[in-house]
């Protein structure tokens, strides 16, 4: 159960965003430009990223949800799991082990990261700027599994699924009149999660 009053077992990250429009709502526009914007990494590679940080911090919310997003993606979500447990052994590109485990140092130790970890990554064959934007990626999703494991929203299957597909479909960008017809869409989401849940 969430630890706030005006939330409950159905509420998602947009129960606490569009509560705070002010402070919270440019954080759509960012997510969206850091996780669609232009980049060396596609979008399924970016959605592997948040979801293994979210991994790392055994985040449920975050971690259920952007393994759902992979998914839509065409990954197996069972590789993600296989990548928080050992990035080594995990069936990915070797060329993207360096990203990951990089991503987990920036996660678990950042203050660990020496110009060795910088060198392992450009030697794989990334460049500064495909480093750049995995350090933003891992930013951003140590701040969102945060935001939410303070919140103590943890999710559910069914959840975690309609937010996949909707990340997958529209991204991240929010329209600037959600304020004003969020309770409308808090009753239409919740039909669909319930849906899920059938």
């Amino acid at each position: 159960m969430p630890f706030f009053k005006h939330l409950d077992d159905l509420s998602d990250i947009t129960d606490i965003t569009f509560n705070d429009r002010k402070r919270l709502g440019p954080m759509d526009k960012v997510s969206q430009r850091i996780m669609r914007g232009k980049s060396t990494f596609t979008s399924g590679e970016k959605e592997m990223m948040a979801a293994y940080v979210s991994g790392l911090n055994t985040s449920s919310f975050c971690f259920g949800s952007h393994k759902s997003v992979v998914e839509q993606f065409g990954v197996d979500p069972i590789i993600i799991e296989e990548m928080v447990v050992d990035i080594d052994m995990a069936p990915i590109d070797n060329k993207l082990k360096p990203i990951f485990k990089y991503l987990k140092k920036l996660t678990l130790s950042p203050s660990k990261l020496v110009q060795e970890d910088v060198y392992l990554v450009i030697k794989a064959g990334w460049s500064e700027d495909d480093l750049y934007d995995a350090i933003l990626i891992g930013c951003l999703f140590n701040f969102y599994n945060r935001l939410l494991d303070g919140h103590g929203i943890k999710g559910n299957k069914a959840i975690y699924r309609f937010g996949g597909q909707h990340l997958h479909k529209k991204g991240y960008s929010v329209p600037w009149f959600i304020g004003l017809i969020k309770n409308q869409i808090k009753k239409s989401n919740l039909k669909k999660i319930k849906a899920f849940n059938k």
